[in-house]
């Protein structure tokens, strides 16, 4: 359970940290971007570490890593008020991944 709660912490801040990037280039305040970037990429790496200390298998950490792509998401709907793309067809890509991620779990399940 504790390597389930570090592997989504480390999926929240590196997401965050990615969108931050992207910040720096749109806002001009420089020093607060920069201390958020270092920040989140270093507690990205912390959580990365403590979940994989407490898990067995490092690939479920990565793939809950790779979530990170929903809070850049977000992220980019209600702060850069993103609207240049079509909604539908990226949700259904995201709803793609939920289910890749699940099925690639059920996989280590159905083996035990």
């Amino acid at each position: 359970m504790k390597g389930l709660i570090f592997s989504i912490l480390a999926s929240l801040t590196a997401g965050i940290h990615i969108f931050s990037l992207k910040l720096l280039s749109e806002y001009d305040n420089t020093y607060l971007l920069l201390l958020l970037i270092a920040t989140t990429m270093l507690l990205s790496r912390y959580f990365i570490y403590l979940a994989m200390k407490y898990m067995d298998n490092p690939s479920t950490m990565h793939l809950i890593l790779s979530l990170s792509v929903f809070v850049t998401f977000f992220g980019s709907l209600y702060l850069l008020k993103m609207k240049s793309f079509n909604v539908y067809i990226f949700l259904i890509g995201m709803l793609f991944i939920l289910a890749g991620v699940y099925l690639i779990q059920k996989s280590y399940r159905f083996g035990n």
